[in-house]
């Protein structure tokens, strides 16, 4: 596996939020979206590349664990790394986030 390296950094805003306060599960499958993208343009595997090539990618198996809630104004970043890259197979990468809140 590669080392973990940061793909995506940003915050908590309050329209993120559900019924409870907490970021609602669907924003944090779309903050790993964003970590994914920026990895693999990180790796030269662009859009642009993608339509220039032929090639694509598909989500085939996410695995999220859920520590604590984040809420709103909360920052978060998230690390990524390959996990495994094998010739015309689809290959696995690791994003890991972290949660920090800045106290005024």
């Amino acid at each position: 596996m590669s080392e973990l390296i940061p793909t995506y950094q940003g915050s908590v805003y309050p329209w993120q939020c559900d019924q409870m306060g907490h970021m609602n599960v669907m924003w944090y499958v779309g903050k790993f979206d964003e970590a994914t993208w920026n990895l693999f343009a990180l790796m030269g595997f662009t859009t642009r590349y993608m339509k220039e090539s032929g090639s694509g990618m598909a989500a085939v198996d996410q695995r999220i664990q859920y520590r604590r809630e984040l809420m709103p104004g909360d920052t978060l970043s998230v690390a990524s790394g390959v996990l495994e890259a094998r010739e015309a197979l689809p290959a696995g990468f690791r994003g890991q986030g972290t949660h920090a809140v800045a106290q005024l």
